[in-house]
Order: C-alpha cells, then sequence, then structure tokens
C-alpha cells in the first residue's frame, strides 16, 4: 500500500474547561485543539498548531489523544491442493507520533484476528469457489483510544507552532497454511486531539514595564526586565526550569526603591552544562513585603546553537548499502526518513547515541532516486539531502 502524504494546520479552539487539582493555587484550565482526518490506512501527516502561549500561565501537561477507525477488508484464497480448516487472518496497526519537540517518539500497536476460515483444496479459478473467502467491512478499531501524557513541557512554550509527524500503518498476514492469496484493502479516520494543561497566573503587568531574555552567546544568556510602581520591602526572584513544571531560584534582587518607584534590573546568566540541548524557561517572582507573590510571564531560550552541518552521505550513488555521518565528535539521537521524488514515505530509521547510521539499501529500497530527512533530535536541526540507489 502506499503512503500518502498529508499537511493538517488545527486552527480552531475546541473547548476551555477548569479543574481543581491541588498542585496549583488556581483552578487548573485546559486548552484543545482537534482535528480529523481520514486516508486508506498507510499514510504521513503533519500536524501543525500553537505553541503555549506562556502569558496565560505556566503549562504543566501536555496530553496527546487520537481515536482511531479502522474499517477493514480482505479476500483469501487457499493455495492448497488440499482443503485447510483453520485459516485466520491477522491485522495490524501501528500509529506512530514523532517531533522536535518530543523526547523519544511516540508508539501504538494494535492486532486483531479474524477466522477460522475452513477452505476447499484449490480450484484454480481465482477468486471464487470454495477455496475462497471475502470479508468486510470489519471494524478493526472503531474509536480506539491512543492518549499520552507529556511531562516535559519546556519545548511547547512559546508564539511560534509546534509540528508532529503521525505515521500510520495497517497490514495483515495469514495463518494456516503459507500457500495462499491475501488481499487486503484499509479505511481509516484519526482524530487528532493536543490539551495543554496549565494553571493560570497574575501576570505583573503594573509591575513589569519590560523582561527580555536573550541569548548573546552559546554560553551566556542576558536577562533584564524594568519595574513600575516599587515599593519598600519588595524583593525580586530570578527563576529557572527545564521541564516547565519546576522553577528553581537563581538570583534575588531587593527593590532599589528609587524616589522615581521604578528599577532596572540586569543580569548575565552563565549556561551550565547540564542546560545543554534544552529550552531554558525564565519568569520573575515578585515579593510582597507581606510575603505574598505574582509572577511575571515566562520566556524560553533555546541554549543549543546550531552546527549548520549537514550529515555525509557515502557512497551516493549506493548499491547494497549508505552511510550516514552524523558527526565525528557529538553523539546525538537521530530520525532518518526516506522519501520518494513523490514525498511518500517508504522507511523511517531510529539512530540514538550515535555518531553514523547505516542504510541498508538492497534490502530496503529499490533502484532510484530519494529523498534522505535527517532530523537532529537534541537540536531540532533538519537536513535534506538526496541519494541515489544504483
Amino acid at each position: 500500500m502506499k503512503k500518502l502524504r498529508r499537511t493538517v494546520l488545527l486552527p480552531v479552539i475546541l473547548f476551555l474547561t477548569h479543574n481543581s487539582q491541588a498542585q496549583c493555587a488556581n483552578q487548573l484550565t485546559t486548552l484543545s485543539y482537534d482535528t480529523t482526518v481520514n486516508a486508506l490506512g498507510n499514510s504521513l501527516y503533519n500536524f501543525t498548531f500553537p505553541q503555549f502561549n506562556p502569558t496565560l500561565g505556566t503549562l504543566t501537561e501536555v496530553k496527546i489523544n487520537s481515536k482511531v477507525t479502522l474499517v477493514y477488508n480482505f479476500s483469501l484464497e487457499n493455495g492448497e491442493l488440499n482443503p485447510v480448516n483453520n485459516y485466520r487472518v491477522k491485522v495490524f496497526r501501528d500509529d506512530e507520533i514523532s517531533s522536535t519537540s518530543l523526547l523519544s517518539p511516540l508508539t501504538n500497536s494494535y492486532q486483531r484476528q479474524y477466522g477460522f476460515y475452513a477452505l476447499a483444496g484449490s480450484d484454480g479459478i481465482p477468486d471464487s469457489g470454495p477455496d475462497f473467502t471475502q470479508q468486510g467491512p470489519l471494524y478493526v478499531m472503531n474509536q480506539q483510544n491512543i492518549n499520552y501524557t507529556l511531562s516535559n513541557t519546556a519545548d511547547f512554550f512559546g508564539s511560534g507552532t509546534v509540528m508532529f509527524d503521525y505515521t500510520t500503518s495497517t497490514y495483515s498476514a495469514a495463518q494456516g497454511s503459507i500457500n495462499n492469496n491475501l488481499f487486503g484493502s484499509a479505511q481509516d479516520a484519526v482524530n487528532f486531539i493536543i490539551t495543554y494543561t496549565y494553571c493560570p497566573q497574575i501576570v505583573l503587568a503594573a509591575d513589569i514595564r519590560s523582561f527580555t531574555a536573550n541569548k548573546l552567546n552559546d554560553a551566556t544568556i542576558d536577562i533584564k526586565w524594568i519595574t513600575q510602581n516599587e515599593k519598600n520591602n519588595q524583593s525580586y526572584e530570578l527563576q529557572k526550569s527545564t521541564d516547565g513544571k519546576s522553577f528553581g531560584s537563581i538570583a534575588q534582587f531587593a527593590a532599589k526603591a528609587s524616589s522615581t518607584q521604578t528599577g532596572s534590573y540586569s543580569y548575565s546568566y552563565t549556561v551550565q552544562p547540564t542546560d545543554n540541548s534544552k529550552t531554558l524557561l525564565f519568569r520573575i517572582k515578585q515579593i510582597e513585603a507581606d510575603g505574598s507573590a505574582r509572577y511575571s510571564a515566562v520566556h524560553a531560550v533555546r541554549v543549543t546553537s546550531k552546527t549548520n552541518e549537514q550529515p555525509k552521505i557515502y557512497p551516493n550513488p549506493a548499491k547494497t548499502a549508505t552511510n550516514l555521518i552524523f558527526s565525528n565528535t557529538k553523539r546525538n539521537n537521530w530520525q532518518v526518513s526516506v522519501y520518494s521524488v513523490n514525498g511518500l514515505l517508504l522507511k523511517r530509521y531510529y539512530f540514538n547515541n550515535a555518531l553514523t547510521g547505516k542504510i541498508n539499501t538492497a534490502n530496503d529500497l529499490e533502484k532510484g532516486v530519494y529523498m534522505v530527512r535527517s532530523v537532529n533530535k537534541t537540536t531540532q536541526e533538519e537536513f535534506v539531502q538526496q541519494l541515489i540507489v544504483q
């Protein structure tokens, strides 16, 4: 079956609700985006949706939910001269979600068996007779829920978008005899939902007139803010998070309490070894004289710089195998996808903690021209190169 490629933009907010949980001083709020796509069981979709706006509050959880309906039809014909009384057909379904915002791909596998089928010995006439059976439409999956909960939310903060690659694979196999003819076809519907769960915060719009966090270089982040309406005994705590949930103090400042009731603050943050290849989140905690606190909006800074050096593919053209050299010194996690020139996804490979990777072109690809898309899962860098198989 061919892979179909679809690009889907999720522009519509589905619902906004409130839930009460102990870890949030206010009620937790959820914001969801929803879409449904239909195809033939073997497809690649690109889902794009907005990042979480940090001015809304602290993002505590990201949930991904897929509701899959899969309808399958198949025909089975006995190729043996003797009858076979115990034919079974297994239908397999694999769903995979990958993104540069995920630490690793999300996968789900499902299978369902049909049969037993008693088929007479082959009569030599295709697609008819007592040696042949046709089944369907069969609801292999009917609004089957696939749920994932992500606790590391840092890469979902911002004013841009997050893109997911959603790959579906549907196939079948017959048991009872290896000498048979099995043909199947699928139709499916995927309802894809992204839900942000967050704790609303009081943003310091009245007191924080300007708050910025900018990367000066790979080692330094420049953080500045300007206040107004300052009072005696106020203080400010600069906080950092690497996961979007837990914030820790990195510096404290006493209010300057000038005659103009304004203050200008700056801090030069040195990137730590533990910050490598992460999105850092910064916010300001304003502490009043009575001990009460309010929080600023969150600013996200990606600390990993792009190397701009694409993987090397050799030999190219290739015959039996080709190699990818990602780096000579730094190991990373890589996702490598091979597409036809028409944009159909043919193969996908994962190389973890790798300097190099290998594609067995003799077994995996026929002669022709392909596009190889390599994604560094750590830095989000993406490279597209041409591969020729002879």
